[in-house]
C-alpha cells in the first residue's frame, strides 16, 4: 500500500488523477483517492469528485459527489456514479446539461438541464441514455419521460429518430411529421418518415444519400393515395383518390482532374402536390443531366434539361425542353499574339416544345480578339475585334405566326470592333485616395438586316442596361438578338477608397447610335431611341456599420425613372435595418410587358442580452398591388438554446388579394436537436405559399 497526501497527481496509461489524498494497493490495483479529486481521461473528459475509487488500471470505479466535465463543455452531476468495463457510467440521481454556469452566481440553475433517477453514459455505442427523466427550464420541470436518449456529441454520424414537427393549416389539418436516421455506413445513410394529418391520408417519405471516393448521390421522394381540386379552363374540378407524389435526386461525379457530370431531378405527380404538402413552393421543377469539363483557360459543358411548371394560373407556360444546350470557351496565353489575347466560343442548343409549339436549333461560333495597354501619359486602353456566325433551324412557326412566310432555315454573320479607353486621375490625402477617371468607347459593327420575325428571340427578352453593361459590346443577354452598327458610349467613374477599406463610388453614363434607323432594341430597354438613357451607380461600403448598392436609369428627354435597384444595410449598436427596392418599367413586346416595383425593408433588434426582436414586409406595387409576405417575431440565441416565435403572412391569390397567417415555433437544444412547427394558422386561408409568387424572401441580417 502507497499512500500520498497533499497535492498528489496520479499518473497511469494517459489517465491522470490528482486529490488530497491518494492510496495505491499494488496488490489489488485499487486505488482511492479523496478530496478534491480530479480525474482527467485520455479523451479530454474531466471528472470532479469527493472521493474514488477505481480499479483495472483505473478504468473502472465508483464515484461519490461526482461532477463530469465532457470534452464538448457539458456537464454531469450525480450523487454517484460506477464505471464499468472501462467505457460504461452509470450515474445515480444524475443531471445533464450543455450550459455555460452563471458567471454572477454559479448557483442558479442552468438555462436547461435533464435530471434522471438513472443516467448511463456509452463510450463505445456513444449514447447517453436516461430513465425516469424531467426538462427543467431555468430550474422549473416542465417535461416528463420515462426513457429518452441522445447522442453524446463525439460522433458525427448515429442512427435514431430525428426531431419532430407539428403544425396545423387548412390545406392539412393538424399534421405531425415523424423522420427516422438509419446512418447505414460512414459513406451512406437513409431518412425514412411520414406525415400524418386529420384532413389529407398519411404521406411516406425516404431519401438515399451515398458519398463515393469521386462521387456523391441523393435520391429522395414521398408518396400518398389523396383526393385534390385540380384547376381546368379556370374552373374547379374535383379529383377522385389517386396516387401521388414527388421524386428528386441530385448526383456529381468527379470523373479525373478535368471531366465532371452530374444531375438533377424533381418531379412531382400533379401542379399541387408539391404547395399542398409543403414540400416546395417552386414555380417551376428543374430536371437537367450535365458533363463539363474544366482545362486550364478553357471550359466545355453539355447538357439537357426539361421543366414542368407547376402554377395552377394563367402565367403557367409550355415550358421547353433543352436537347441539348453545349457551350465551349477557349482563352489564347495572354499577350500570346499581337501582343493581346485571342478567344473562341462555341454554342449550340436544341430547344423543343410539346405539341405544335415552337421549335428550335441554333449554332454559334464566335471568334475574338483583346488587348489592354497604357500609354505613356497615362491613357488605359482596351481594344476588341471579334466576329460571329450564327445558323438557325426553326419548326412550327407558322402555328404562331399564320400570316407569315419565312424559311426554317437563317443564317447570319457579324464583325465588330469596340475601343475602350480612360484617363484616370487620382488625388492622395491623409488616410484616402480619390479616383476620377472619365471612360469613352467607340463600337464599329456590321449591319444586320433585321426582320423580327426570322430569328424568335427566345433568351433575349429581358434586357437590363446599367452601369455594369453599359460599356459591353453587346448588351443583349443571349444569342437571339446582336446589337449591331456603330456607337459611342461615355461615362464618368469616381471613387474614394479610404486606407481602412472604407470606399465610395459613384457612376453616371450614356451610349448613342450614330445610325437612328433598324434599332434592335424594343420599347422601355432604355436603347430603343438613338441616345440611350442614363445610366448610373451609386454605392458606399463603411464596414460593418453601413453598404449601399443603387443602381438606376433615368429617360434620356424628361429623366423621367425607368428602372431602380437599391439594396441597404444598417448596423448600429444593437440595431440591424435592410432596405431593398425593384422598380422597372414594362418592355413592350416580351413576356415582361407589365411595371414591376417592389419594396422590401427588413428589421432585426436586439432589445436585451440575447433577445431580438424582427421582422420583415414583401410589398407589391405591380400589376397585382398588394402584400406578398410579412413577418415579425421573436428570436433569443444563448449559448446552449436558440428559441424564435414568428408570426408571418403570405399571398395566397395575387389576383383577389387573399393571404393567410401562421404561427412558427422552433426551439434548438444543443446536443439534443431542433424541434419546430411546421405552421399553425392563424385565420381559415390557406397558408401554403402562393402559387403565383415570384418572389422570395432572404434575411440577409
Amino acid at each position: 500500500m502507497v499512500i500520498a497526501s497533499g497535492n498528489v497527481e496520479l499518473v497511469q496509461n494517459g489517465r491522470i488523477v490528482k486529490a488530497d489524498k491518494i492510496a495505491y494497493n499494488l496488490g489489488t490495483d485499487k486505488v482511492r483517492a479523496t478530496g478534491n479529486v480530479v480525474l482527467t481521461e485520455v479523451d479530454g473528459t474531466t471528472y470532479f469528485a469527493d472521493d474514488v475509487e477505481l480499479t483495472q488500471d483505473m478504468k473502472n470505479g465508483f464515484v461519490e459527489g461526482l461532477q463530469i466535465l465532457l470534452a464538448d463543455g457539458s456537464r454531469f452531476a450525480a450523487s454517484e456514479g460506477t464505471r464499468t468495463e472501462g467505457t460504461k457510467i452509470i450515474l445515480k440521481q444524475a443531471s445533464y446539461t450543455p450550459c455555460e454556469p452563471c458567471k454572477e452566481d454559479p448557483s442558479r440553475p442552468p438555462v436547461w438541464q435533464l435530471r434522471a433517477k438513472e443516467v448511463t453514459h456509452d463510450k463505445t455505442d456513444k449514447m447517453i441514455s436516461y430513465r425516469n427523466a424531467w426538462f427543467e427550464f431555468a430550474g422549473v420541470p416542465l417535461l416528463y419521460t420515462p426513457y429518452f436518449a441522445h447522442p453524446d456529441g463525439t460522433e458525427k454520424q448515429k442512427s435514431g429518430f430525428l426531431p419532430p414537427s407539428a403544425g396545423l393549416d387548412s390545406e392539412l389539418g393538424a399534421n405531425y411529421q415523424q423522420k427516422y436516421y438509419w446512418a447505414v455506413a460512414p459513406d451512406k445513410d437513409v431518412t425514412v418518415g411520414a406525415l400524418v394529418a386529420t384532413d389529407v391520408n398519411p404521406v411516406g417519405m425516404a431519401e438515399y444519400r451515398q458519398r463515393f471516393e469521386n462521387a456523391e448521390i441523393m435520391v429522395g421522394g414521398s408518396a400518398t393515395y389523396s383526393d385534390r381540386t385540380d384547376s381546368v379552363a379556370g374552373q374547379s374540378r374535383y379529383v377522385d383518390d389517386e396516387a401521388r407524389g414527388h421524386f428528386y435526386g441530385e448526383g456529381l461525379w468527379n470523373m479525373d482532374e478535368k471531366w465532371r457530370s452530374g444531375f438533377k431531378a424533381e418531379v412531382a405527380s400533379d401542379d399541387q402536390y408539391m404547395r399542398q404538402y409543403n414540400f416546395s413552393s417552386d414555380d417551376v421543377l428543374e430536371n437537367e443531366i450535365y458533363v463539363e469539363r474544366f482545362d486550364d483557360r478553357d471550359y466545355f459543358v453539355t447538357r439537357a434539361m426539361g421543366f414542368q411548371d407547376i402554377r395552377v394560373s394563367d402565367r403557367r407556360m409550355d415550358q421547353p425542353m433543352i436537347l441539348p444546350e453545349t457551350y465551349a470557351s477557349f482563352y489564347g496565353s495572354p499577350n500570346g499574339m499581337l501582343g493581346g489575347r485571342w478567344d473562341a466560343e462555341i454554342s449550340a442548343l436544341g430547344l423543343m416544345r410539346d405539341g405544335n409549339g415552337q421549335d428550335m436549333t441554333r449554332g454559334s461560333l464566335d471568334l475574338g480578339w483583346e488587348r489592354r495597354f497604357i500609354t505613356g501619359f497615362g491613357l488605359v486602353n482596351k481594344l476588341d475585334l471579334n466576329a460571329r456566325g450564327d445558323i438557325y433551324n426553326i419548326q412550327d412557326r407558322d402555328d404562331l405566326l399564320p400570316q407569315s412566310e419565312h424559311d426554317n432555315n437563317v443564317t447570319r454573320g457579324f464583325a465588330q470592333a469596340n475601343w475602350e479607353t480612360s484617363y484616370p486621375f487620382a488625388k492622395r490625402f491623409e488616410s484616402a485616395q480619390m479616383v476620377v477617371a472619365p471612360v469613352v468607347s467607340f463600337t464599329a459593327g456590321t449591319n444586320i438586316d433585321y426582320d423580327a420575325d426570322e430569328i424568335p428571340n427566345e433568351d433575349s427578352q429581358d434586357i437590363t442596361l446599367d452601369a455594369l453593361n453599359l460599356f459591353e459590346p453587346n448588351r443583349f443577354p443571349g444569342y437571339d438578338r446582336i446589337e449591331d452598327r456603330n456607337r459611342v458610349t461615355y461615362g464618368m467613374r469616381t471613387g474614394l477608397y479610404g486606407d481602412n477599406g472604407y470606399r465610395g463610388e459613384v457612376f453616371l453614363g450614356q451610349s448613342r447610335r450614330l445610325e437612328a434607323s433598324d434599332n434592335p432594341f424594343q420599347e422601355g430597354s432604355g436603347l430603343s431611341d438613338k441616345k440611350s438613357d442614363y445610366v448610373g451607380q451609386i454605392s458606399a461600403y463603411l464596414g460593418e456599420n453601413f453598404d449601399l448598392d443603387y443602381r438606376f436609369q433615368l429617360e434620356n428627354d424628361n429623366f423621367s425613372s425607368q428602372r431602380h435597384e437599391l439594396d441597404s444595410h444598417l448596423h448600429w449598436d444593437r440595431l440591424n435595418l435592410g432596405l431593398s427596392y425593384f422598380y422597372a418599367n414594362a418592355l413592350e413586346g416580351t413576356d415582361l410587358d407589365q411595371k414591376r416595383e417592389q419594396i422590401q425593408p427588413s428589421m432585426r433588434f436586439r432589445f436585451y442580452e440575447d433577445w431580438y426582436a424582427l421582422g420583415a414586409v414583401t410589398y407589391d406595387f405591380g400589376e397585382f398591388e398588394g402584400l406578398r409576405h410579412a413577418y415579425y417575431g421573436i428570436e433569443y440565441e444563448g449559448q446552449c438554446l436558440t428559441f424564435s416565435g414568428i408570426v408571418q403572412r403570405s399571398l395566397t391569390d395575387e389576383r383577389t388579394g387573399d393571404s393567410s397567417s401562421e404561427l412558427l415555433f422552433r426551439i434548438g437544444l444543443k446536443n439534443l436537436g431542433e424541434f419546430q412547427t411546421s405552421g399553425i394558422g392563424l385565420d381559415g386561408g390557406d397558408d401554403s405559399s402562393s402559387e403565383d409568387d415570384d418572389y422570395t424572401y432572404s434575411n440577409d441580417l
